[in-house]
């Protein structure tokens, strides 16, 4: 059968192709980048303190609202009668919220037997699910998975700069302050590090030399300028606007702050009132997005 393409065939394609460019558009358009603050502008003592922990803000217009439970983490979650773990069961009773928001990954499926399992094993993490399944409500992940936020930091850094940045912050320090120091144990763990969160999570492929913790360490000392001793472990400070460490941790630290924004935002429209334990800083940071988010109503 012979195919002729007519003028209004040729019309009607045109107008497809225009209808999908306006659809892309419209869709590409629904993300918002909301206010925050620079890291570089928060008003803190030189230790980084809060102004108490917790620290508590409420946003709330009309019917909606949103409780931003800042925390300064704790290194020994053993002191289950912490006041910060008391002021945060008062505060999410009484807001008695419709949906949690937590930091640090999916709690899905975690269940504790009781508060102080919920404490000694997840800190405030732990605590507010256990708070959250007494109400009977979900618990979102407020952070981004770490695929998309390594696609975040490529744009801006090297590969041998954001990985060295997430290796030092997210492995490195746990195995200090958990006083791992044995170069075997830290080369160990440093390989299942890579295997499971770098290259299974973050679907990130890594060549057999950027696997060896060799290239880790020459790396590290290029970044940081000097060898790495895992005793001499420095912690990143946004605050600090000296050296490209600090601004690969200010970066990161941002690229969270958005995706939190957009979580709430995306929550606040099937949910009147959000509860949120996250790290201090956020909440300073994300201030000026919060008031943004709830003035829309």
């Amino acid at each position: 059968m012979k195919f002729s393409i007519t003028p209004f065939f040729c019309f009607s394609i045109l107008f497809l192709l225009i209808s999908c460019n306006k659809n892309e558009k419209i869709k590409t358009s629904v993300t918002q980048n909301f206010k925050t603050k620079s890291y570089l502008d928060l008003k803190l003592d030189s230790f980084g303190h809060l102004p108490s922990n917790p620290y508590i803000i409420e946003f709330k217009k009309k019917d909606k609202s949103i409780t931003f439970c800042g925390v300064e983490h704790l290194t020994d979650n053993s002191d289950v009668n912490n006041k910060m773990f008391q002021d945060i069961e008062k505060s999410f009773l009484k807001t008695n919220p419709s949906i949690a928001i937590n930091e640090g990954g999916s709690v899905d499926g975690k269940k504790y037997a009781s508060k102080k399992e919920a404490i000694l094993k997840d800190g405030e993490i732990g605590l507010l699910k256990y708070l959250s399944d007494s109400l009977k409500i979900k618990t979102v992940n407020g952070d981004p998975e770490i695929d998309y936020e390594l696609k975040e930091l490529s744009k801006l850094f090297s590969r041998q700069e954001f990985l060295t940045y997430l290796i030092t912050e997210r492995l490195l320090w746990s195995l200090y302050d958990s006083k791992v120091t044995n170069y075997d144990s830290i080369v160990s763990n440093y390989n299942k590090f890579l295997a499971n969160y770098i290259i299974k999570k973050g679907k990130l492929s890594l060549s057999p030399n950027e696997k060896a913790f060799d290239y880790f360490k020459e790396n590290y000392q290029k970044l940081v300028g000097r060898p790495f001793e895992i005793n001499s472990l420095k912690p990143t400070n946004p605050f600090d606007k000296n050296g490209r460490f600090q601004e690969i941790g200010r970066k990161s630290k941002e690229i969270r702050d958005q995706f939190l924004l957009q979580k709430t935002n995306e929550l606040l429209k099937s949910n009147n009132r959000i509860y949120i334990v996250f790290g201090g800083w956020h909440l300073l940071t994300c201030e000026p997005g919060m008031n943004q988010i709830i003035n829309q109503y």
